[in-house]
Protein backbone atom coordinates (compact mmCIF):
# COMPACT_ATOMS: atom_id res chain seq x y z
CA UNK A 1 0.00 0.00 0.00
CA UNK A 2 0.89 3.43 -1.31
CA UNK A 3 2.11 6.30 1.76
CA UNK A 4 -0.56 8.35 2.59
CA UNK A 5 0.03 10.89 4.43
CA UNK A 6 3.05 12.30 6.61
CA UNK A 7 4.48 8.95 5.43
CA UNK A 8 2.52 7.14 7.44
CA UNK A 9 0.14 4.29 5.31
CA UNK A 10 -3.83 4.48 4.59
CA UNK A 11 -4.40 1.60 6.62
CA UNK A 12 -2.30 2.80 9.83
CA UNK A 13 -4.00 6.28 9.52
CA UNK A 14 -7.54 4.59 9.68
CA UNK A 15 -6.96 1.97 12.67
CA UNK A 16 -5.54 5.12 14.42
CA UNK A 17 -8.81 7.03 13.24
CA UNK A 18 -10.88 4.24 14.30
CA UNK A 19 -9.04 4.20 17.68
CA UNK A 20 -10.07 7.77 17.90
CA UNK A 21 -6.13 8.28 18.07
CA UNK A 22 -5.25 10.34 15.11
CA UNK A 23 -5.06 14.18 15.47
CA UNK A 24 -7.70 16.29 14.55
CA UNK A 25 -6.12 18.00 11.13
CA UNK A 26 -5.38 14.17 9.99
CA UNK A 27 -8.75 13.14 10.86
CA UNK A 28 -10.28 15.77 8.22
CA UNK A 29 -7.40 15.01 5.54
CA UNK A 30 -7.92 10.98 6.22
CA UNK A 31 -12.08 12.08 5.77
CA UNK A 32 -11.61 14.03 2.84
CA UNK A 33 -9.81 10.79 1.43
CA UNK A 34 -12.41 8.30 2.13
CA UNK A 35 -14.82 10.91 0.92
CA UNK A 36 -13.30 11.54 -2.90
CA UNK A 37 -11.34 8.46 -3.48
CA UNK A 38 -13.37 4.91 -3.88
CA UNK A 39 -10.33 2.67 -3.08
CA UNK A 40 -9.71 4.37 0.07
CA UNK A 41 -13.42 4.32 1.01
CA UNK A 42 -13.42 0.58 0.10
CA UNK A 43 -11.00 0.28 2.59
CA UNK A 44 -11.94 2.47 5.46
CA UNK A 45 -15.60 0.46 5.41
CA UNK A 46 -13.39 -2.83 5.47
CA UNK A 47 -11.36 -2.10 8.10
CA UNK A 48 -14.66 -0.53 10.49
CA UNK A 49 -16.74 -3.77 9.24
CA UNK A 50 -14.36 -5.94 10.49
CA UNK A 51 -14.24 -3.93 13.90
CA UNK A 52 -18.24 -4.29 14.37
CA UNK A 53 -18.00 -7.68 13.68
CA UNK A 54 -15.40 -8.68 15.82
CA UNK A 55 -17.13 -6.68 18.35
CA UNK A 56 -20.73 -7.91 17.96
CA UNK A 57 -19.36 -11.79 17.80
CA UNK A 58 -16.10 -12.23 20.21
CA UNK A 59 -17.12 -12.17 23.81
CA UNK A 60 -14.74 -11.92 26.95
CA UNK A 61 -15.13 -14.81 29.17
CA UNK A 62 -16.47 -13.45 32.60
CA UNK A 63 -13.93 -13.78 35.75
CA UNK A 64 -15.02 -13.48 39.26
CA UNK A 65 -14.18 -11.53 41.34
CA UNK A 66 -12.78 -13.53 44.10
CA UNK A 67 -10.42 -14.87 40.78
CA UNK A 68 -9.37 -11.29 40.58
CA UNK A 69 -8.61 -10.85 44.22
CA UNK A 70 -6.75 -14.19 44.21
CA UNK A 71 -4.72 -12.70 41.35
CA UNK A 72 -3.69 -9.97 43.17
CA UNK A 73 -2.80 -11.53 46.21
CA UNK A 74 -0.49 -13.84 44.42
CA UNK A 75 1.19 -10.44 42.74
CA UNK A 76 1.85 -8.94 46.12
CA UNK A 77 3.35 -12.12 47.84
Amino acid sequence: MRDFNNGMSLKKQINLFLDNELPSEDQMNLMHKVESDPRCNKIFNREKDFREFVRNNVKRPSVSPGFIQNLKDRIQS
